[in-house]
């Protein structure tokens, strides 16, 4: 996770204090507020006690010692037992930065002799952050509904003063009505959740409240591993509520720029040039004026075969041998099988010694089974900001959406994508996003909009064409924003060493390229034919 610090906190603001989770400090809008009451509700499972016992180690390790107290739940020795799993857990800080207590003789008092136990506990070990774990257990001795809220009221209140944080774990689901009573006396509220979709279980945590900050909206991704507890932001959250706007590096800023963080390319000032992102293919960056546009988006859409994956390649070592470090996603070729493709093309030995350390390409890459769209987001920001690459390429899109798609729903797609090109274009990046499209071999133009395509402001088409008994490879610009470019269709080769090479009009036949356009516009005519004879409005006029 990146590594972000909150804002300081204006003067006589009160002090807040970093959580030690990775993603947390970011949705919370900057740590947790000194002396605050903080409820951590969620189904069995979720990882309430994970979180909250994170956040204690977490405190203890800068020297702000810890009280973590358990009702009904579990005991303390298997609370230390279950704990020794994790990477945050230090065995060394029990006992001194991280005192644990069992309330189960005390559940047989009054609720006033629990809160004046927890608090002696507390001030004699001088903790600054105090977890009562299990919150349902007190419940479960309470009569009235009020008394619940008078009991957090009195706890939270009397070690506040102290400038101790209290944290609530609760077993409720967030949303519950029943809750709310009690939760009124929170300064925080935290949900989270775990369910079963399609088969695959999925986390998830959301900031329901902050008092005194503007945390990040939504449901954010949640996982759990020998680290503990990590979140991912969303990615739509983060680009919305002008996270990225303070996080972007100064060295993203790109040439002639006046203000970093204004949509690209509006603040190119008149007669300042404009930079290209080449491909280091002669006529294919001719056929595009120069190349792309820097910082801009790029749809390469193209059938089975086409050498979309190729062509890829060539634009990202196009960057490193230019100097500029690039980033390429891919969720099908490992590095081993990208590797053996570039051989085939004399760019093996280039690939290999670009993906060696330093070398200037970083591979990330995942497996297209259980996709989490906002890991695989946070993880590529974080390269890209780390490393300061100007150029990325996603291989491919399909996936992305997918998992997009199979953990939220479909309509998230469009958010995401937005997001996503956003994003891109506050960094600066010039980014190239692989996609299939339907069929291996056309007649016609093959290619159906998409968001992302409509977003982006290029997007390049790869066919094969099928005409008078052959198959041809074409390339065509279908929208190029902010540049000129050559709309005339290109026939291209796949063949060893060059790899892809765009042919002059003279080298494909001027007669072949003709009739290709007059066999595409020929179904493409017929293609608004069939669906002006299926318009009931045309039907009604005839």
């Amino acid at each position: 996770m990146a590594d972000r610090q909150p804002r300081a906190p204006e003067a006589g603001a009160t002090p807040r204090d970093l959580t030690g989770v990775p993603g947390l400090d970011e949705i919370l809008g900057g740590g947790l507020p000194r002396g605050s009451l903080v409820i951590v509700t969620g189904s069995p499972g979720s990882g309430k006690t994970i979180l909250a016992s994170q956040l204690a180690f977490a405190s203890a390790q800068v020297g702000r010692r810890a009280l973590i107290t358990t009702t009904l739940s579990e005991p303390p020795g298997k609370v230390v037992e279950h704990l020794g799993g994790f990477d945050f857990y230090d065995s060394v800080l029990v006992g001194s930065g991280v005192q644990f207590l069992s309330l189960q003789r005390a559940l047989d008092e009054t609720l006033d002799g629990i809160v004046d136990e927890l608090i002696a506990v507390a001030r004699q070990g001088d903790a600054k952050l105090v977890v009562v774990d299990g919150f349902s257990g007190i419940r479960g001795v309470i009569s009235e509904p009020q008394e619940a809220r008078q009991f957090l009221y009195r706890l939270a209140g009397t070690l506040g003063t102290l400038g101790m944080t209290v944290v609530i774990t609760n077993e409720a689901n967030p949303r519950d009505p029943a809750t709310f009573p009690e939760a009124t006396t929170a300064d925080i509220i935290i949900g989270l959740s775990y369910s079963v979709v399609a088969g695959r279980h999925r986390r998830g945590i959301e900031v329901i409240k902050v008092r005194g900050a503007a945390q990040l909206p939504g449901v954010h991704g949640l996982t759990l591993s020998s680290s503990g507890v990590l979140i991912y932001p969303r990615l739509e959250s983060r680009v919305t509520a002008g996270l990225e706007r303070s996080t972007v590096s100064p060295r993203h800023i790109l040439p002639g720029l006046e203000d970093p963080l204004e949509d690209f390319p509006s603040f190119i000032p008149t007669g300042v040039p404009v930079d290209r992102a080449t491909f280091g293919l002669q006529e294919l960056d001719a056929l595009l004026d120069g190349g792309l546009t820097r910082g801009t988006s790029t749809v390469l859409a193209g059938s089975l075969g086409t050498g979309k994956t190729l062509l890829a390649l060539h634009f990202a070592l196009a960057s490193v041998r230019s100097g500029e470090p690039a980033v390429f996603v891919g969720f099908r070729e490992t590095a081993r099988q990208l590797a053996q493709k570039a051989d085939v093309f004399a760019l093996g030995t280039e690939l290999r010694a670009a993906l060696a350390p330093k070398g200037g390409l970083a591979l990330l890459r995942w497996d297209p089974v259980d996709l989490q769209p906002d890991i695989v987001a946070d993880r590529l920001l974080r390269e890209l900001d780390t490393t300061g690459a100007q150029r990325l390429v996603v291989d491919s899109i399909i996936e992305l959406e997918r998992a997009v798609i199979e953990t939220s729903d479909l309509g998230r797609v469009d958010g995401f994508m937005a997001a996503l090109v956003k994003a891109m274009r506050l960094r600066g990046v010039s980014a190239l996003y692989v996609r299939e499209t339907r069929r291996a071999v056309t007649q016609g133009q093959d290619f159906t909009a998409d968001e992302l395509s409509v977003l982006a402001e290029n997007v390049l088409l790869q066919q094969q064409v099928s005409y008078r008994g052959q198959l041809h490879r074409v390339l065509s610009v279908l929208k190029m924003r902010f540049s000129a470019h050559d709309r005339a269709l290109r026939e291209f080769t796949i063949a060893p060493p060059a790899g892809i090479r765009v042919l002059t009009p003279f080298e494909s036949g001027v007669d072949v390229l003709a009739g290709i356009v007059r066999q595409q516009e020929g179904a493409l005519s017929g293609m608004l034919h069939a669906a002006e004879s299926r318009d009931p409005a045309v039907e009604d006029e005839s």
